[in-house]
C-alpha cells in the first residue's frame, strides 16, 4: 500500500506543478530592453595633440571639395595597343613561372646603393641602435 502512496503522491505532485507552470503566460524576450551601459575610455597620449594642429581646427568640417576634382575621360587614357609598345614582345602578364628561375624575389643580404650620404642628414651622434 505505501508503494501505490507514494506513487500516487509524485503524481499528484507532477500534476500540480505541470499545473502551476501552465498558468504563467509565456513571456517573449526582447532584445531591445537590455540596457548597455557604454564606458568612455580616455586615451592619453602623453601630449597635447591640440599643440600639433592648426588653429580653428575643425575635424567635422569637410577641407576637400571632390567635386573640385577633375577626372580624365575615357577618350584621354592611352589605349592598351599604345601601351604594349613599352612591354616584351612575349609579356604575359597572367603566365606562371615556369621555373624557379622566372621567380623574382628581394634578398636580405643584398645591400642598397642610394645616390646620397645620408649621415649628411642625420645629427653627429646618431646610433640607430641606441635607445632614448
Amino acid at each position: 500500500m505505501s508503494f501505490k502512496r507514494v506513487t500516487l503522491s509524485i503524481a499528484m505532485g507532477l500534476l500540480f506543478a505541470n499545473g502551476i507552470l501552465a498558468n504563467r503566460p509565456e513571456q517573449e524576450f526582447d532584445i531591445n530592453s537590455i540596457t548597455y551601459i557604454e564606458e568612455e575610455i580616455e586615451i592619453d597620449l602623453g601630449f597635447d595633440t591640440a599643440d600639433y594642429l592648426p588653429e580653428g581646427f575643425n575635424p567635422y568640417t569637410v577641407y576637400f571639395d571632390l567635386n573640385s576634382v577633375s577626372y580624365m575621360e575615357e577618350e584621354e587614357l592611352p589605349q592598351l595597343e599604345e601601351l604594349k609598345i613599352y612591354l616584351p614582345a612575349d609579356f604575359d602578364a597572367y603566365a606562371n613561372p615556369s621555373s624557379v628561375e622566372g621567380i623574382n624575389y628581394m634578398d636580405s643580404s643584398d645591400e642598397i646603393e642610394m645616390d646620397f650620404d645620408t649621415a649628411e642628414y642625420l645629427p653627429e651622434d646618431f646610433n640607430v641602435y641606441q635607445r632614448n
